[in-house]
C-alpha cells in the first residue's frame, strides 16, 4: 500500500525518490526571506549552466563547481567542451551580491545545499526504513556525483565511497540495467485477521506462483533458473501502516503462526523502534507477494594481478587553485589523470582526479585508492 496525496493505492511500484538536485540545478535567492534555494528547477542541457555559454545566466551547481575550481573548464568531457569560467563567476556573483557574501562563499553555499539535499534523501530512504546509513558503502556515479559525494557521505556517517571503474561511472545506470536480474513482482490483496488460515494463505501463494511460472515460460526462462521469494504485508489490526515480512517457506504449515508473529514483531520494531510492537494484539495480513527472478549472466570483471603503490609521474597534471570550505580558503591542489592511475595507487586529499567522463573530488581529510577492479575508493583518513 502506498499513499499519493490523501489517496491509498494497491499497485506494484518501484520505490524511487528523486530530489531534482544535479549539476544543472538553478540557484536563486528568495528576496523575501533572504535564503538561498537550489533546484528543483534546472537549466537543462540547453541553454544549460551559465558556463556553457549558450545564453543561460542563472547560477547552477556546475557553475559553482567551476568557480570553486572543482571542475576544470578546459577539460570538461575530456576537453570536448570548453566552459566559460567568467560567465560562471558572473552568475554566481549575482547570488553573492544578493546574500552579501564573498564569491567563493556563495559558490560553496550553492554546492553545500545540493550536497545536503542529497544526504537528506539518502537518510530518508534508509533511516525511515530501519537501516543505518553508516552500515553501508555509498556508490557515486555520473558526471557530478563523484564531485560532491565526499561531503554528503560525511554528513551520513558513511566511511567509504566507491566511484565505479573510471569510464563506467558516467554510464553506471545503463550498465546496471543491462546486467540486472529479471524480476517480476506479483501481488494479491487478501485482508485477513489472526488467527490465520494456512490453507487460505497457501491458495493465494499458489495462484501467484502459477502466474509467475506462466510469465517466465513466455520469457523463455528455464525452470532451473527461476527463483521465487514470498512475503506478506502485515499490520497490527486497527492500524494503517504495514510492514513486509519475508516468508522463508513457499507454503505455510499449520503451525506457522507463532513464527510469523515473531518475524512481524522483529521487522516492525526494526522500523519503529524497540518495544513498539504489541505482541498480544491481533494482526492482519493485507497483501500476499511473490518476487519471481532469474539471474542474468554477469559481465566478467578482471582483477589486477599486482597492485602498484607508485603513481605514474605522467598521471600528475600539476596543481590548480581550489577553494575548500573545510579550510575556508583556496589552496593549490594536486590534479591527477584518472586514466593513468592503477590498482594500488593511493592519493591523500585534498586532490582532484579527472577522467573523460567524471571528476572525483577528494576533500581534505579523505584519501583515494584504486581497488583490484579499478574502482576509485574514497575513505576518511584516520
Amino acid at each position: 500500500m502506498s499513499n499519493v496525496a490523501q489517496y491509498e493505492y494497491f499497485l506494484p511500484k518501484v520505490d524511487i525518490h528523486a530530489i531534482g538536485s544535479g549539476g544543472g540545478s538553478l540557484a536563486r535567492v528568495d528576496h523575501s526571506t533572504g535564503t538561498l534555494q537550489v533546484g528543483p528547477e534546472s537549466a537543462g542541457a540547453d541553454p544549460g549552466p551559465a558556463c556553457y555559454g549558450k545564453g543561460g545566466n542563472t547560477a547552477t551547481v556546475t557553475d559553482a563547481d567551476v568557480v570553486l575550481g572543482m571542475i576544470n573548464p578546459d577539460n570538461f568531457l575530456g576537453g570536448r567542451i570548453k566552459l566559460d569560467r567568467e560567465k560562471a563567476a558572473a552568475a554566481v556573483q549575482d547570488v553573492a551580491n544578493a546574500l552579501k557574501l564573498p564569491l567563493m562563499e556563495a559558490a560553496s553555499g550553492i554546492a553545500h545545499i545540493a550536497e545536503f539535499k542529497m544526504s537528506d534523501i539518502i537518510r530518508k530512504m534508509t533511516v525511515e526504513k530501519g537501516f543505518d546509513p553508516r552500515d553501508f558503502v555509498l556508490f557515486a556515479f555520473g558526471g557530478a556525483g563523484p564531485v560532491h559525494a565526499g561531503v554528503f557521505a560525511r554528513e551520513l556517517g558513511v566511511q567509504k565511497v566507491i566511484v565505479p571503474q573510471k569510464a563506467i561511472a558516467s554510464s553506471w545506470c545503463a550498465f546496471g540495467a543491462a546486467s540486472a536480474d529479471i524480476l517480476h513482482v506479483y501481488e494479491q490483496v487478501d485482508i485477513q485477521a489472526s488467527p490465520f488460515d494456512a490453507s487460505r494463505v497457501n491458495r493465494g501463494l499458489e495462484t501467484l506462483e502459477k502466474k509467475a511460472h506462466a510469465q517466465m515460460e513466455r520469457d523463455g526462462i528455464a525452470p532451473e533458473r527461476r527463483r521465487f521469494h514470498f512475503s506478506l504485508d502485515m499490520r497490527h489490526r486497527g492500524q494503517i501502516n504495514e510492514v513486509e515480512v519475508p516468508l522463508p517457506e513457499k507454503r505455510l504449515k499449520s503451525s506457522f503462526e507463532a513464527g510469523l508473529r515473531r518475524r512481524f514483531s522483529a521487522r516492525y520494531e526494526q522500523l519503529y523502534g524497540r518495544g513498539s510492537s504489541y505482541s498480544e494484539a491481533r494482526q492482519e495480513i493485507v497483501t500476499l507477494r511473490l518476487r519471481a527472478s532469474a539471474v542474468t549472466a554477469r559481465p566478467g570483471l578482471a582483477k589486477a594481478m599486482k597492485p602498484l603503490s607508485r603513481v605514474d609521474p605522467q598521471a600528475r597534471l600539476g596543481k590548480r587553485t581550489i577553494y575548500w570550505s573545510d579550510l575556508r580558503r583556496s589552496v593549490p591542489t594536486s590534479i591527477y589523470d584518472g586514466a593513468l592511475l592503477v590498482t594500488g595507487n593511493r592519493i591523500a586529499g585534498p586532490a582532484v582526479v579527472e577522467t573523460t567522463d567524471t571528476t572525483v573530488v577528494v576533500h581534505p581529510g579523505r584519501a583515494l585508492k584504486l581497488d583490484a577492479l579499478g574502482n576509485f575508493e574514497i575513505t576518511f583518513r584516520t
